[in-house]
């Protein structure tokens, strides 16, 4: 039988802590091919496994990702100023494949980091771990009892045996959780894929209403990821018909979302050859040369139809093949024989059509 590490789960606490506390991966050093080429080979294969790690791991704070990052803190430091304000809540919209989850766990990084400098790691009588960040993540089928089950399961409480606590009711289900954010010193908790929330359905508004009580009953910022959440119904300001509970939840959550960038010849190509530029100065390639994303600007683009996420897969996994081949540069031909996301790969053709009509409009 195959067991299951928790420190591979961000849903986990030893896997939460492991993320935030081992830091940004540092860049392996520069190497020349002839250099790479001089090593033996087990010194070589890890030197090339420390670059593929590096280069999917690494963080670009775009615009918008400074600004969304702003808000967070806005939200969450007004809610740290005392139990008797109602609490405040922030959600990060966006389409898939443009980071919100990536900007989620990188403040949740942060935060972490901070109060553990802040307070220490340990609390009480030293036999408790500080955990300021708990996250968990929604799925298809979210219930109530599912719902507080994933928080108590991030720390590991035997309640969240779901064939053990069959006697306990979810009411009480939810008390043991808010205990445990309490016992931990959890300020903040990120819950991803919120969408998955049937808003329209008894357990759907079940959930909805869970969720507002634990804002007010939990002393920690609660931070959601989604996708289209004004479709949700969460959002509606109560236009679902009899969920007065909806428009509370309109009034208390901060709405954050994440654009894609605009096509380049619109600004000139500043935003997107910005994002572009850090990220060749990032790159830990032999061959690689200042310019050579740049140069391939309006292809990138189409590749990756302005979606941050769709244009780092392609990047790692260019950066990956290059490595593997030797090849250690990022060509036009290497790249494009690399497949990406379906919803990227559909939009190519059309797009790439799109800049050019762009292009020659702005001559």
């Amino acid at each position: 039988m195959v067991v299951l590490r928790r420190d591979e789960f961000l849903s986990r606490y030893e896997g939460w802590r492991a993320f935030a506390e081992a830091g940004l991966q540092e860049p392996p050093e520069h190497r020349t091919l002839s250099e790479i080429q001089s090593l033996t080979d087990g010194t070589r294969d890890d030197y090339n496994e420390r670059r593929r790690q590096y280069h999917s791991t690494f963080l670009v704070r775009t615009p918008q990702v400074k600004r969304i990052l702003t808000s967070l803190w806005d939200v969450l430091d007004a809610n740290m100023q005392g139990p008797d304000r109602v609490k405040g809540a922030a959600v990060i919209d966006a389409p898939p494949a443009l980071g919100k989850s990536t900007v989620a766990n990188a403040f949740g990084r942060e935060f972490h980091l901070q109060q553990i400098q802040r307070h220490g790691a340990l609390l009480d009588d030293g036999s408790t771990f500080h955990l300021p960040v708990c996250r968990v993540g929604f799925n298809g089928n979210m219930t109530t009892r599912a719902l507080n089950e994933a928080i108590l399961n991030f720390y590991a409480h035997p309640a969240a045996d779901s064939a053990k606590n069959r006697s306990l009711r979810n009411r009480n289900l939810a008390t043991v959780a808010a205990d445990c954010v309490r016992r931990h010193g959890t300020r903040l908790i990120i819950v991803d894929d919120v969408h998955f929330l049937r808003i329209h359905t008894k357990e759907g508004v079940a959930v909805a209403n869970e969720l507002k009580w634990l804002a007010n009953e939990y002393p920690a910022t609660f931070l959601f990821t989604g996708v289209d959440m004004r479709e949700t119904g969460l959002l509606t300001e109560g236009r679902v018909k009899g969920k007065a509970a909806m428009s509370q939840t309109a009034r208390r959550w901060t709405l954050l979302t994440l654009e894609p960038f605009e096509p380049p010849p619109r600004d000139g190509g500043k935003t997107w050859g910005s994002l572009l530029a850090t990220i060749e100065s990032k790159l830990v390639l032999a061959n690689a040369r200042e310019g050579m994303l740049r140069a391939e600007s309006d292809y990138l683009f189409t590749r990756s139809s302005g979606m941050i996420g769709s244009l780092f897969e392609l990047i790692i996994r260019g950066a990956a093949r290059a490595i593997r081949t030797g090849e250690e540069n990022l060509s036009r031909e290497l790249l494009d024989s690399i497949q990406i996301d379906a919803a990227a790969e559909d939009r190519r053709a059309t797009l790439g059509a799109d800049l050019a009509v762009m292009r020659s409009a702005r001559k």
